[in-house]
């Protein structure tokens, strides 16, 4: 019986060292620092969620591109629905955030 407990013990042992060897497979959170902090806003727009009116979905999409061009990201818009616009933030090439931003609020949010 005690043998029985001792394997266990053993492959749990085994099974927490291999686990440290997979590599993490979500971009979204392989950086140091995220690429979207929650709750950032755009900058024609106030801190306080407030436009002085809706933004055009191209004016949005400006928005998008001069936030994430400061930080050598490409915003890359994959729809717009209602007031919302959807956008992949790629670096290198490679998909590091999704994001959703409000026209009317000016808000940005990972939705990775």
């Amino acid at each position: 019986m005690g043998y029985i407990k001792g394997s266990f013990k053993s492959l749990f042992i085994v099974l927490v060292i291999l686990t440290m060897f997979i590599p993490a497979t979500a971009a979204g959170w392989q950086r140091d620092r995220p690429v979207t902090p929650y709750g950032d806003f755009c900058r024609r727009c106030t801190r306080y969620g407030v436009c002085p009116r809706m933004l055009s979905i191209k004016e949005a999409v400006e928005a998008l591109e001069a936030y994430y061009g400061k930080k050598n990201l490409k915003a890359v818009i994959r729809s717009t629905e209602g007031r919302f616009v959807i956008a992949e933030i790629l670096e290198d090439g490679r998909v590091v955030d999704r994001i959703i931003f409000d026209r009317k609020t000016g808000r940005v949010r990972s939705i990775y």
